[in-house]
């Protein structure tokens, strides 16, 4: 065997080289096996040379073991290595794939968002439009405004029951955003319903109601862009930046309900 080694051992290595090139570039799942090796290599291979290497070392110089108590050392350390790899691996898979989903589920989120403020905003003309249908109202006390449903949550609903999934630093702006995105809707239900429009009700009380109606677009307006800001920071900056960005921002909906959704 020592001889055929020796005097193949160039073909040996030929092969050898187009094995490794056949699965780390020319094959259809190379990159995911490259991904693969480094990972063993990196996060498992080294770290546990180091460790049980140092055992054995430690063993070596300071024991005269018998050569089958070795062999049953070794053999264990085999052994364990197999479990570790294995655990590792399913970890690193786990963490992999939550980062994915987190990843999408910001996209979807920032997608629907950013929609939504194009509607509250409405080119920059939403105030306007209000004053001017509480104008109406105050003139004509006959005049009831039709008041179009809410339904801009749908990607949000989709994905609230793995919402933990996002970390603190969007989940708590995500969540107050489409808290009042939920209280926007119920409002205009209400204002669309026999009681709002009932002869009962006087006009004052329904100005109210739409007054309070629109303040609450205003905050979500407002919360959505700091919900949009923070988002865009996190996948472009990392965790750590989201979360200085949210300090800064101590209080999102003060002041800010006149700007676009561009200009974040």
């Amino acid at each position: 065997m020592t001889e055929f080694l020796s005097h193949n051992w160039l073909l040996l290595a030929l092969c050898a080289s187009a094995v490794l090139v056949i699965a780390f570039g020319l094959s259809e799942d190379a990159r995911v096996a490259r991904r693969v090796f480094v990972q063993f290599i990196l996060n498992i291979a080294l770290p546990l040379l180091v460790i049980f290497g140092g055992v054995l070392v430690v063993l070596a110089v300071n024991t005269d073991l018998d050569e089958r108590i070795w062999a049953a050392i070794i053999a264990g350390l085999v052994i364990a290595t197999g479990w570790l790899t294995t655990a590792i691996f399913g970890e690193l898979g786990k963490s992999r794939d939550k980062a994915e989903k987190l990843r999408d589920y910001h996209k979807a989120l920032y997608a629907e968002i950013g929609n939504t403020l194009q509607v509250l905003w409405d080119r920059g003309q939403a105030e306007q439009e209000a004053n001017a249908l509480v104008a109406r109202m105050e003139a004509d006390l006959g005049f009831i405004p039709l008041i179009p449903r809410e339904h801009n949550d749908f990607v949000y609903d989709s994905l609230v029951d793995e919402i933990e999934v996002l970390p603190r630093v969007t989940i708590d702006a995500v969540v107050a955003y489409y808290s009042l995105i939920k209280s926007i809707a119920a409002q205009a239900e209400d204002m669309r319903g026999d009681v709002f429009r009932s002869a009962d009700m006087t006009q004052d009380r329904r100005i109210l109601m739409y007054r309070d109606y629109f303040e609450t677009r205003k905050s979500a307006f407002a919360l959505g862009q700091y919900a949009l800001r923070l988002i865009k920071e996190y996948a472009e900056n990392g965790p750590a930046a989201a979360e200085q960005l949210a300090k800064r921002l101590s209080n999102p909906v003060s002041g800010r309900s006149g700007q676009s959704p561009e200009s974040e």
